[in-house]
């Protein structure tokens, strides 16, 4: 049965699902042996060398004419800067974020900080990459944190040979694929690609009606950044970044980027951040609301 696109765009990962992957087909399901962040690479983060360029596979596939104009850009990029601020002022001094789930929230945000690098900000990914790093000891019951964990240290962690065994051995240690959701298994996927360590997946017949119905009743009603997030990714990887109504293409990235301009609120102590329910949940939003951003 397909998904209705506007139950999912609230709450659901607008991730088109993919088939359940035997535990035995994937390379990563092996015996767990001690893991921690290679010397070199803790070195190098200890003495603030250059973290990792991030060539983040969020990848905009953007078509002539789509990108946004000059003085949207610029807000954007104002709303990018003040919203990394915020996360930076809201990490704990021993590198990580959150008071709950504090991996994938530290994971989470250090991936969008990862992925939008400023001067400002390297000290606080350093710190963040390192704890992340001693966490990779502790098994996690969900795919989608391990996930995010793996992608944030794979933005993070800069070139050196001991990196691609590091992350490899970080991969075998993920919780098995077969009680995972097939959003959480497809986003899984896309991380072992980011990481070198497999191929992207090939958009589905699931996907590509989503977009349709996306294109459908454009503009949806967004209630949350992640939301966003999610219709973005779908687009950029399902229909190359254009988005059709019949023969019209719709400014999809206009569209979206004036919401998160006009929903981003201003902190007291400096930045802007996205609201939720919670300050955990307000966390991840705000992480959420950049990486929407570089999908535009």
């Amino acid at each position: 049965m397909h998904r209705s696109l506007s139950m999912l765009l609230p709450d659901t990962l607008l991730r088109a699902g993919t088939p359940a992957l035997p535990t035995s087909c994937s390379p990563f399901h092996q015996k767990r042996m001690p893991l921690a962040l290679p010397v070199v690479v803790l070195a190098a983060l200890l003495c603030g060398d250059s973290l990792a360029h991030a060539n983040f596979a969020v990848a905009p596939l953007r078509q002539p004419g789509s990108s946004l104009d000059i003085s949207l850009g610029n807000e954007a990029g104002r709303a990018m800067r003040q919203a990394a601020r915020w996360l930076c002022n809201q990490q704990t001094p021993d590198g990580s974020w959150g008071t709950t789930q504090r991996v994938e929230l530290t994971a989470l945000a250090l991936t969008a900080l990862a992925a939008s690098p400023h001067p400002d900000d390297h000290a606080s990914r350093s710190l963040a990459a390192l704890w992340l790093g001693q966490s990779a000891t502790n098994h996690l019951s969900s795919l989608s944190a391990h996930a995010w964990r793996l992608l944030a240290l794979t933005l993070s962690l800069p070139e050196t040979p001991e990196r691609s065994t590091y992350l490899r051995d970080l991969a075998r240690r993920a919780p098995s694929i077969d009680d995972a959701s097939a959003d959480d298994r497809r986003f899984w996927q896309e991380v072992l690609a980011q990481a070198g360590l497999g191929e992207p997946p090939a958009p589905d017949a699931d996907s590509t009606e989503l977009v349709a119905r996306a294109a459908a009743i454009w503009p949806p009603p967004f209630n949350r950044s992640r939301a966003a997030w999610r219709l973005a990714r779908l687009i950029n990887r399902t229909a190359g970044g254009r988005l059709m109504r019949g023969q019209i293409v719709l400014d999809w990235r206009s569209h979206v980027a004036s919401w998160l301009i006009s929903t981003q609120k201003s902190a007291p102590d400096g930045g802007g951040y996205w609201e939720a329910d919670t300050a955990d949940a307000q966390l991840a939003e705000t992480a959420y609301g950049m990486l929407c951003f570089l999908e535009l």
